[in-house]
């Protein structure tokens, strides 16, 4: 029995950090595992836990159609090199273009829609197609995973997928021997609020600050956190020019970037209230309220 199962997304960094636990369960239940993704510095950790890698180039945000068929032909000629009984698909345009792929080959795919990304924000063309495309894809998937109910329901009132073929997950998981309450957390005199995300304006990141504004006006002793990373590649991203003018203006603080958020939880103190984004987990920190 062929027990080699492919696991692709848009970046190294998103495989690495969200889906490591699966891969080494999988692993620890037999399977050779294949982690598929676009180069970046995220990409040579994997050796250290037994995991091979394989570079898949992609243009995670670009909207040319005649890019985007190569990348179809790019998972045509990786399914028939790897040859994998199953594979696990991540992030809108491998679920899309490996979708497509792998119902050409009668390769058997899971695809797993943890959010509708930037197209489903504006009603456009893209939009447009991007569903087209999704309804065309997934008609051969073995199987559609969503972790939100309404995306589930858009996705299917709208016939985007069969709703034989859909499930509802209730999140990504979470690694509970690295997240834990803290035994005790550093005291602070300010009331602290840290939000942890991609610094992208479609997460709320403008609303965050106008509503610090007005917060700070009433409250001068609270402070806002921001963790996560600048200039994405994606067109809702916040440019480190604006968000050296927050800081300036004295309205955030920006923490740069970590892979350990546990760190800055438990810094946020006593008296603190996270805000998070998809892929990071809760980590009690004993907040306080805001006087």
């Amino acid at each position: 029995m062929n027990k080699k199962i492919i696991i692709v997304a848009n970046t190294s960094w998103y495989l690495f950090n969200f889906r490591l636990n699966l891969i080494l369960r999988l692993q620890g239940l037999g399977y050779e595992v294949v982690a598929v993704a676009p180069p970046d510095n995220y990409s040579d950790r994997f050796a250290a836990y037994g995991i091979k890698f394989t570079a898949l180039p992609m243009d995670n945000k670009g909207t040319n159609p005649l890019k985007d068929s190569l990348l179809i032909f790019r998972f045509v000629q990786l399914f028939l090199q790897v040859k994998p009984s199953c594979i696990l698909s991540y992030t809108p345009k491998c679920n899309i273009y490996g979708a497509l792929a792998a119902g050409f080959l009668g390769k058997p795919i899971i695809n797993n829609v943890s959010g509708l990304g930037t197209a489903f924000i504006r009603e456009n063309l893209v939009t447009r197609i991007v569903k087209w495309l999704y309804i065309v894809s997934l008609r051969k998937s073995a199987k559609v995973f969503f972790q939100n109910k309404d995306d589930l329901m858009l996705f299917i009132d709208r016939g985007l997928v069969k709703a034989e073929l859909t499930d509802l997950l209730p999140g990504s998981g979470v690694d509970v021997h690295r997240f834990t309450p803290a035994a005790s957390s550093i005291p602070r005199t300010t009331f602290v609020f840290l939000f942890v995300a991609r610094m992208l304006k479609d997460k709320g990141v403008i609303e965050l600050v106008t509503a610090m504004r007005v917060l700070k006006n009433r409250y001068p002793h609270i402070e806002c956190q921001l963790l996560g990373f600048l200039d994405a590649k994606n067109p809702s991203a916040v440019s480190s020019e604006e968000m050296q003018a927050w800081v300036n203006e004295g309205v955030v603080n920006y923490l740069g970037i970590s892979d350990s958020v546990v760190d800055f939880f438990a810094a946020s103190g006593l008296r603190g209230f996270a805000f998070l984004s998809r892929g990071y987990a809760a980590f009690a920190v004993r907040g306080g309220e805001c006087r």
